[in-house]
């Protein structure tokens, strides 16, 4: 194995990319990355199946016979023991209590020693301060905004899995106010419209005042979450992702001028490959 190579994979629902990064140099091996359709439906042996094909696609691009392993998953999941947790999610139940990892290593003639894996959102943090808009910063805070709330810590060189997403919040979770399903369901209830995603609801800001307005509550909840959340050790800088970023022209100066000037807030530059890049860098140093 080239030591100084190591393969980032990021695994979702419906699909699995994988790319050679030397967290060393900090470099991208572009030409090595691939990306394949899932079927998460499948069987375990087909599943694992599916993954080994794009990592030794990556392989062979990059002309080695093997490369150690960091893996991007979603949980729930035993990140240490290679255990997936996922049932009742209609993704990957045929893994459930399955040694993925050990499976995995099997799959691709190596030791399980040499995977790691670790939460999607914790890997999207950590691969936008290793070679994103964090690069050198070390208390940070990420959070995706989208589906879902997801997000991470990364202090003094260790990372921290997030939990905004189940944040108690308003009788109820952060999660409940800050995701996608909450701009949607509540434009309906005050206007009577559905509509397909946020990015339409953007695009009504400029003329609609209901749109407007929810934005820049959005923005307000943003920074009430995180100034409660992290009132003992306020990150120093806050790294946004996600879809709804896209839109962060609307809500993000409300949420900086609620939350004041002490942390510094920066927008995620690496997109879909943050999140295989932090998992490349769980053997930065080694």
């Amino acid at each position: 194995m080239k030591q100084n190579l190591i393969t980032g994979i990021d695994i979702g629902g419906t699909h699995i990319t994988v790319c050679l990064v030397n967290p060393e140099s900090g470099t991208f091996e572009e030409s090595t990355l691939t990306r394949h359709a899932v079927d998460p439906s499948l069987d375990a042996k087909s599943i694992i199946s599916g993954w080994a094909k794009p990592v030794k696609e990556s392989w062979a691009r990059a002309g080695v016979d093997a490369a150690r392993i960091g893996i991007a998953m979603p949980g729930p999941f035993d990140y240490e023991n290679g255990i997936s947790l996922i049932k009742g999610l209609s993704k990957y139940e045929a893994l459930y209590e399955l040694p993925v990892k050990d499976m995995f290593a099997a799959g691709l003639g190596i030791a399980a020693a040499d995977i790691r894996m670790v939460n999607d959102a914790t890997a999207y943090v950590r691969g936008e301060c290793g070679m994103g808009c964090a690069k050198g910063d070390n208390n940070v805070l990420g959070i995706t905004l989208g589906t879902g709330l997801g997000s991470a810590l990364y202090r003094n060189g260790a990372l921290e899995d997030g939990d905004l997403y189940c944040y108690p919040f308003r009788n109820a979770t952060a999660e409940d106010f800050i995701s996608a399903r909450w701009f949607l369901n509540t434009y309906e209830q005050r206007t009577g419209m559905r509509l397909k995603g946020v990015k339409d609801l953007a695009e009504l800001a400029e003329t609609d005042e209901v749109a407007k307005n929810m934005f820049t509550e959005f923005g307000e909840t943003l920074a009430a979450v995180i100034s409660t959340r992290y009132s003992s050790q306020m990150p120093s800088t806050i790294v946004v992702g996600g879809n709804i970023a896209r839109a962060s022209g609307l809500f993000l100066p409300v949420a900086k001028q609620k939350l004041g000037l002490n942390c510094e807030w920066k927008l995620a530059m690496l997109g879909e490959k943050a999140a295989l890049i932090g998992a490349a860098f769980l053997w930065a140093g080694e």
